[in-house]
């Protein structure tokens, strides 16, 4: 059974597929329900396109979810934050840190 997950989109055409950097949130029934996760994946737009990806549906910020999910496949998990400050717009964070799976010796998280 494919999983489902959801992502937020600042705006609609800002919607794109590729390799991308992503917040999403597991909507798939069960105990990890909900959970948030950072990762890098592949986005495709149709079923065809990818095959083995797990269902996507995007959000816009106020919430809105688009009508036809989108497609994801994950290639690895990043650390679950970026840098920044808590009123940082998180969608400039991940741009302005590309390499967000190498964390700074400073903000690595104490287990």
């Amino acid at each position: 059974m494919a999983r489902e997950w959801q992502t937020f989109a600042r705006k609609f055409e800002d919607m794109k597929e590729g390799t991308l950097r992503l917040f999403i949130k597991d909507l798939t029934p069960g105990a990890r329900k909900y959970d948030t996760r950072f990762v890098e994946a592949i986005v495709r737009k149709s079923k065809e396109a990818l095959p083995e990806g797990d269902l996507l549906y995007y959000r816009s910020e106020s919430g809105i979810r688009i009508s036809e999910p989108w497609y994801i496949q994950i290639v690895k998990d990043l650390p679950p934050w970026v840098p920044g400050k808590p009123w940082d717009d998180v969608f400039e964070a991940i741009v302005r840190h590309p390499n967000g799976d190498e964390l700074p010796p400073s903000k690595t998280p104490v287990v």
